[in-house]
């Protein structure tokens, strides 16, 4: 076995033993983002839990569902009710954003066998390993699935050059449709790559293909993403011209990718731009054609790297067919984005200028897992003996940036619920057949919430 394959074995390995370890462990309420997308999912979940898939496949496709186009949430419902249904932080469902890395990595092993590199394995291994990539993946956000959607347009552009038939045509369009009905900024990841990639001058069937798999959804949502898109054109942050040109810059030296990756990334483009610049060029494009265009956007958050970010490993490949002794170096980066996914050092966090652009908390999606929780269970637990009713909470804390969330307490506590079999509402004043109290001077048995640093006591 080559030391590319053992490599690539190696950070198999690695990747199924952190990934596992993590998602067993962690029990931290999802970030307020997180949690519409996870309330999203949950309606596709009901549509196939009562047997109603002509709704599921409407709202997927068709219908309007808010800002964002519904194949994501779709996918994620689809999953949630083959998993048996159930808490949505359970690891078996928390899985399926795993499996769109998975995705991604297929995507980039293709794109290396359509250039003709035999590093495919290496690269594919390689993206199991990108930092924010990997961070994305631990959590219910779109983005995951974006990079998956790119990686497998620009594998199956790559392939459509190779040599062009209807057939792969037929593929390539579909690609990109489902792209679009991933995010509806897809364009912005893919165009780039996909024009380098494809040559587009021998024929635009692909790009019909793809814009009539969008159109139901484009055209029964036209208005409302006119209105959207207007809104983020005018979109003003605190940044001047010189914050808003250097933000993708710091984030890709910071939470993207890191130093390590950074200096491997570097150190590939060089290595393999004599024996695989076509590699290099589409690894180059990728990378820095789209985050040249996000620039351009006004909203700025790091997480929206994340679909650009496979190009790095792509970089990797190219380097690896050139140097084949250079393959090892990939597990530098993969000891460095493990270590981040257990430890927390302040030198590593974003630095200002990035925090600065965040509207709200700063999301953090590459952090250590944090076994405790919000304190349900009891509640659940009290909700299933106590009379038919509202659930009244009084005085629920507030949950600091540092747990990373929008929302109180006390929304949170309505979905652990609903999910648990008891369709309660949640009231913060008036009457309940339960009654959470926060406040210090209650009486009866205190629940200790440690991450927030409370207690509450139950009374029905």
């Amino acid at each position: 076995m080559s030391l590319q394959r053992v490599t690539a074995a190696v950070l198999l390995l690695v990747f199924v033993w952190v990934n596992g370890a993590w998602l067993s462990s962690d029990q931290l309420v999802r970030d307020g983002d997180e949690e519409g997308h996870v309330g999203a999912a949950e309606l596709f979940l009901v549509d196939l839990e009562g047997a109603r898939p002509g709704t599921f496949l409407h709202r997927a496709l068709v219908a309007d569902m808010g800002d964002y186009p519904s194949l994501f949430p779709a996918t994620v419902g689809a999953w949630w009710w083959a998993a048996g249904g159930g808490a949505p932080e359970r690891p078996g469902v928390r899985a399926v954003n795993l499996a769109w890395l998975l995705l991604t990595a297929a995507g980039v092993w293709a794109t290396c066998r359509s250039l003709g590199m035999r590093t495919g394995a290496l690269a594919a291994a390689a993206v199991l390993h990108l930092p924010l990539v990997v961070g994305m993946a631990r959590h219910f956000m779109p983005e995951g699935a974006l990079a998956a959607t790119v990686s497998l347009a620009v594998a199956a552009a790559c392939w459509q050059r190779v040599r062009p038939t209807a057939g792969r045509a037929l593929l390539l369009g579909l690609a990109l449709g489902l792209g679009l009905l991933t995010k509806q900024t897809f364009p912005l990841y893919a165009a780039v790559p996909v024009l380098v990639a494809v040559r587009w001058r021998r024929s635009l069937a692909w790009a019909v293909v793809g814009a009539a798999v969008a159109a139901p959804w484009l055209w029964t949502n036209l208005a409302e993403q006119v209105a959207y898109s207007t809104a983020s054109a005018g979109y003003r942050g605190d940044g001047g011209l010189l914050a808003h040109g250097t933000y993708y810059p710091l984030a890709l030296a910071g939470p993207a990718l890191g130093p390590v990756w950074v200096a491997l990334s570097g150190l590939a483009a060089w290595l393999g731009w004599r024996r695989q610049r076509d590699a290099v060029l589409l690894g180059l494009a990728w990378l820095l054609g789209g985050a040249l265009l996000l620039t351009a956007v006004p909203k700025k958050y790091d997480r929206l790297l994340v679909p650009l970010l496979p190009a790095v490993a792509l970089l990797v490949g190219a380097a690896a067919a050139a140097r084949p002794r250079v393959a090892p170096l990939v597990l530098a980066g993969a000891a460095w984005t493990t270590w981040l996914s257990f430890d927390d050092p302040s030198w590593a966090r974003p630095p200002e200028p990035l925090v600065d652009f965040e509207p709200g908390c700063l999301q953090r999606w590459l952090r250590p897992p944090v076994p405790q929780d919000l304190g349900f269970a009891p509640i659940l637990a009290a909700a299933a003996q106590a009379p038919d009713g509202p659930v009244l909470v009084m005085g629920g804390p507030p949950i600091p940036c540092a747990i990373q969330t929008t929302f109180d307490w006390s929304y949170h506590l309505g979905p652990a619920l609903r999910r648990g079999g008891q369709e309660r509402p949640v009231l913060t004043e008036g009457d309940g057949a339960l009654v959470v109290d926060f406040s210090n001077g209650a009486a009866g048995l205190r629940h200790p919430v440690p991450l927030l640093g409370a207690s509450y006591t139950l009374s029905f």
